[in-house]
């Protein structure tokens, strides 16, 4: 039986920079918002919190949900639900983690998120999100990208 695993992430903006982290997968890389997997028991923001920290050396306070959506792999193999939370700095060194496939982590000018391979793809939405515009809609829907 397959499952849908719950992705947490925070977007968390200072001036006018996002804090991601670049995944590599194979001979590929690519950007995500700072998050992870969601453990039995644990709420969605807990979930944030720790896995900001774990992939960044950041201590973040989890804020209000800014944004949902999934990623379903056409064949089926692989579907995720992804919560965005916004986030503030509390303290920490910004750092990689110590997962495998981090390959970096960095404060990203808003102005450079087009050109990314950003997964999933919302780039457009956090940077409405920086500049105090709300999206139109909390769920952004189906988001897949190769």
């Amino acid at each position: 039986m397959s499952r849908i695993r719950v992705r947490a992430a925070v977007l968390l903006l200072q001036e006018e920079t996002v804090l991601l982290v670049r995944h590599r997968k194979g001979s590929q890389t690519y950007w995500l918002l700072p998050g992870g997997g969601v453990d039995f028991g644990e709420t969605a923001p807990e979930a944030a919190r720790r896995e900001a920290a774990e992939e960044t050396g950041l201590e973040v306070e989890v804020g209000d949900l800014a944004l949902a959506s999934e990623t379903i792999a056409p064949d089926g193999s692989r579907h995720v639900l992804h919560l965005v939370f916004m986030a503030s700095l509390r303290g920490g060194s910004l750092k990689v983690g110590s997962e495998e496939r981090l390959a970096e982590v960095r404060f990203v000018p808003l102005a450079d998120l087009p050109g990314l391979d950003f997964h999933p793809p919302m780039a457009e939405v956090v940077c409405d999100l920086a500049r105090g515009r709300a999206p139109d809609r909390l769920y952004l829907g189906r988001l897949w990208k190769a």
